[in-house]
C-alpha cells in the first residue's frame, strides 16, 4: 500500500457470544469504525505524506535544504508576504518552499508552524485558479501533507472549506497530476474519520475516481503515469471504504466500486493490489446484511481470495483471510461457495494455523469457526473430512495453549506467554463450539473418539492442573473469562449429544475418565471465592495481560463481589468476576447430573423436563476490525451478566431454555460424593 510513501502521523484509530456464531472483524471487535489495536498493517497507511523533492514542477529556487528546515518560524513574514504578493511566480516559489519545508522529517510541529501563518484561505484561492495548474499541484501538495497530520490539523483544513475547491478540481481539471494529487490530498482526509469520509462520499468524488482508474485500462496511458494513477487512486478508495460496511447510506455508497475493484484482483503490482483487497474486504464486511445489487459473490471471486492467501506479503494475506471471514459470515450458500473453492485446506493448514503472525492464526481460526456455523454437511467438511486433520490441527493449538511453538509445562498449557495468544485459543475454542453445537452424531462421535476432545477440554479447564501456573480461570484470570466460557459451552454441547442419542458413552468419559464432576465442581467453587491479595497484586501489574485489560484495576465490595474499575474513565465496566463461568457451570450440572440425598453418588441424568438450550452458534461477520469506544475490548462483554439459561441475550437467537439455575450446591458435600461417582 504506497510503501514508497512514508507514513506520517498515522493516526491509531482502531477501526460475539450464542445460536450458531458467524463473525466478522467488525462484530467480533466492536461495531466501531476503528481498526484493531494491534492491526499495523491496517494502519499504517491511513494518512501518507508525499515528501518527494523532485517534482515534475521545477521552480527556480535558491534556498538549499538546509535554509529550508529553519525557514519556519524564523522567515514567517517573508514568506506570508510571498504568499499575499498577488503575483503568480512569487506565491509559487512560496507554495514550492512550503511543501519542501512539510517534505522533512518531524512533519507534525512543521504543519503548526505552516497553519500560524494563517494561510489556509490562499490555498483555497490558488486552487480555484484553473489556469494555473502548477500552483493548483503544488497547493494540493501541501494541503495533503499537512492533512496526513493530527486530527486537529486535518480540522483546520476542513472547517476553513478546504474540500470545496480539491473536490470541484477532482471533477473539472484537466491536468492528470492535479487531479492525482487531489485525490491523495482527498484520501488523507478521508482517513481521519467517517465524518470526513462522508462528506467526500456525499459529494460524488468517488465516481470521478473510480472514472479515473478505469482510464487506466486504456493501452495509449504511459506505464509509469498508469502506476501512480493506480497506486493513489486505489489507496484512496480504500480509505473511503474504511468502515463503510457498518450501516447501509454508506456501504450503498462505496459499492460502485466493487466491480472495479474485482478486475484489480489480478494486477501485478504488490502495493496496488494490498489496497485493492483492504477495500474489497471493507465492502464485503456488509454484505451478510446489505442488498447485494453492486456486490456479485461467486466461486471464482471466493478462489482468488483463496489463492492470495499463498502470498508472502501480510499486506495481502490479512485482507484476503478477511474477506474469506466476510463471505463465510454471510448465508451458507455463500459459506459453500467458499467450500468449494478449497477454502478449508487453506485456512486449516500449518502455514496459517502456525503463522508466526497471531493476527494471521487468530483470522484463519475465525474463518473456520464461520464455516463450522454452517449446515451439518459442511461442518463435516472440517471434522470429519480429510481423516479431520484440521479439527487436529484446531485442537493442537487449544491442547499446546498457542504457546509459539514452546512445549507445554508439566501443569498444563500456560497461556500467558510472550509466544502465544489468548485471542488465539478463543477462536479455536469457538470453532469447536461451533461444530458441537450441530448436535450430530457423527460429527461429535468423531471429535469424541478419534480426536479426543473431551481429555483435551478436561486439561485446559481442570484448575487442579492450571491454577498453579496460569492464572487462567475466574475470578482469578479475568481476561481468559471468554476462552473458559466458551470451552464449557463444548462440554455443554456433547452432554446434550449424548442425551439425544443415549447408547454413546460421551457423559461416562467426561465423568469417569476425564473427572468432569470434580472439574465443575471445583469451578463452581473458584468462581463464586474472590481473588486474595497477591493475586490481585498480579491482576494489576501483569503486563501479560492483553492491552486493553492492562489499565483495569480490581476492587471489592461490602458483600464481597469483584470488580473491575477502568483508569482511563474511572467507571465500574463489568460484573463481579467469574459470574459467567458460574452460570454456566450451574447450566450443566443443573441439565444433566442429578442430586439428593437418596443419590448414593453424583449421578449424571437425561430428562425431557430439563431441556437447555444449545450452547451458542452463531455466525459472526467481518473483520476490519475491533474495540469499543472508550477503548476496552470486546471479550470484555462476556462478563455481562447471563440470562436464565446461562448466556447472554443479546447472542441468543432461538431454543428452549434450561431448567432452573438457582442450584444450592454443598460443594464439600459434593466433592466427596465425587469422589465414588455412579452412573445412572
Amino acid at each position: 500500500m504506497l510503501a514508497t510513501r512514508s507514513s506520517a502521523a498515522s493516526k491509531p484509530s482502531r477501526a460475539s457470544a450464542q445460536l450458531k456464531q458467524k463473525g466478522s472483524n467488525a462484530q467480533r471487535n466492536g461495531g466501531n469504525d476503528q481498526d484493531e489495536e494491534d492491526d499495523l498493517i491496517e494502519q499504517l497507511n491511513r494518512k501518507l505524506s508525499n515528501v518527494t523533492l523532485n517534482p515534475s514542477t521545477n521552480i527556480p529556487d535558491e534556498m538549499n535544504i538546509t535554509d529550508i528546515s529553519t525557514m519556519l518560524p524564523a522567515f514567517a513574514q517573508p514568506l506570508y508576504n510571498l504568499l499575499a504578493s498577488g503575483n503568480y511566480e512569487q506565491q509559487l516559489l512560496a507554495m514550492v518552499r512550503i511543501r519542501k519545508y512539510l517534505s522533512l522529517q518531524d512533519v507534525l510541529p512543521r504543519i503548526d508552524h505552516v497553519l500560524a501563518l494563517d494561510c489556509i484561505n490562499f490555498f483555497i484561492t490558488f486552487l480555484n485558479m484553473s489556469d494555473c495548474p502548477d500552483l493548483q499541484y503544488e497547493t494540493a501538495w501541501v494541503v495533503t501533507n499537512i492533512a496526513a497530520g493530527t486530527t486537529a490539523q486535518t480540522e483546520k483544513l476542513v472547517e476553513a472549506g478546504i474540500l470545496t475547491p480539491l473536490i470541484h478540481n477532482l471533477r473539472v481539471s484537466r491536468c492528470v497530476h492535479v487531479q492525482t494529487q487531489t485525490i491523495w490530498a482527498l484520501g488523507n482526509i478521508s482517513g481521519d474519520g467517517p465524518p470526513y469520509r462522508d462528506l467526500i462520499l456525499r459529494s460524488g468524488a468517488l465516481e470521478v475516481i473510480l472514472q479515473l482508474i478505469e482510464m487506466c485500462e486504456d493501452p495509449t496511458v504511459a506505464k509509469e503515469q498508469k502506476y501512480m494513477i493506480l497506486k493513489i487512486a486505489v489507496w484512496c478508495v480504500s480509505n473511503l471504504c474504511r468502515g463503510s460496511g457498518r450501516l447501509a447510506p454508506e456501504w450503498l455508497q462505496v459499492t460502485p466500486a466493487f466491480p472495479m475493484l474485482r478486475r484489480l484482483m489480478y494486477i501485478d503490482e504488490t502495493d496496488i493490489l494490498a489496497d485493492t483487497c483492504w477495500a474489497m474486504c471493507r465492502i464485503l464486511n456488509g454484505t451478510h446484511k446489505m442488498n447485494l445489487e453492486n456486490v456479485v459473490i461467486d466461486r471464482e471471486l471466493c478462489a482468488r481470495f483463496v489463492a492470495l492467501l499463498s502470498e508472502p506479503h501480510p499486506t495481502i494475506q490479512v485482507p484476503s483471510l478477511r474477506s474469506l471471514i466476510n463471505i463465510a459470515s454471510g448465508p451458507e450458500h455463500h459459506t459453500q461457495l467458499l467450500i468449494d473453492a478449497m477454502a478449508i485446506p487453506i485456512l486449516g493448514s500449518p502455514e496459517l494455523l502456525a503463522h508466526p503472525n497471531s493476527t494471521i492464526r487468530r483470522d484463519a481460526l475465525l474463518g473456520i469457526s464461520n464455516i463450522t456455523a454452517g449446515t451439518a454437511d459442511q461442518v463435516r467438511e472440517v471434522t470429519v473430512q480429510d481423516n479431520g486433520n484440521v479439527m487436529r490441527r484446531v485442537l493442537e493449538i487449544l491442547r499446546r495453549g498457542d504457546l509459539g511453538g514452546e512445549e507445554q509445562g508439566e501443569d498444563g498449557p500456560e497461556f500467558l506467554t510472550e509466544g502465544g495468544d489468548w485471542r488465539v485459543l478463543r477462536e479455536a475454542a469457538w470453532v469447536v463450539s461451533n461444530a458441537t453445537s450441530v448436535l450430530d452424531l457423527e460429527i461429535t462421535g468423531h471429535l469424541v473418539y478419534r480426536l479426543e476432545l473431551l481429555p483435551s477440554i478436561a486439561q485446559l479447564i481442570d484448575p487442579r492442573k492450571t491454577r498453579k501456573t496460569s492464572y487462567v480461570l475466574p475470578p482469578i484470570g479475568l481476561m481468559h473469562t471468554a476462552l473458559l466460557t466458551k470451552l464449557l459451552d463444548v462440554v455443554f454441547n456433547v452432554l446434550r449429544c449424548n442425551e439425544h442419542h443415549p447408547k454413546e458413552q460421551f457423559m461416562k468419559q467426561w465423568v469417569v475418565d476425564c473427572e468432569g464432576g470434580l472439574i465443575l465442581l471445583e469451578l463452581l467453587r473458584l468462581s463464586s471465592q474472590t481473588p486474595s491479595e497477591t493475586e490481585l497484586k498480579y491482576l494489576d501489574n501483569s503486563k501479560m495481560l492483553p492491552r486493553p485489560l492492562q489499565h483495569l484495576r480490581f476492587t471489592q465490595n461490602d458483600n464481597g463481589e469483584m470488580s473491575s474499575t477502568s483508569t482511563r474513565s474511572g467507571q465500574v465496566t463489568m460484573a463481579p468476576l467469574g459470574a459467567s463461568v458460574k452460570k454456566r457451570v450451574e447450566t450443566i450440572l443443573d441439565n444433566f447430573f442429578e442430586f439428593g440425598p437418596e443419590n448414593e453418588g453424583f449421578g449424571p441424568f437425561f430428562s425431557e423436563r430439563q431441556q437447555g438450550s444449545t450452547s451458542g452458534r452463531e455466525r459472526r461477520d467481518g473483520y476490519g476490525s475491533d474495540y469499543h469506544e472508550d477503548g476496552e475490548d470486546e471479550d470484555l462483554d462476556d462478563d455481562e451478566y447471563p440470562d436464565s439459561n446461562g448466556y447472554y441475550s443479546h447472542h441468543i437467537q432461538g431454543g428452549r431454555g434450561g431448567g432452573s439455575n438457582d442450584v444450592d450446591f454443598d460443594l464439600d458435600d459434593m466433592e466427596e460424593r465425587v469422589s465414588r461417582m455412579n452412573l445412572t
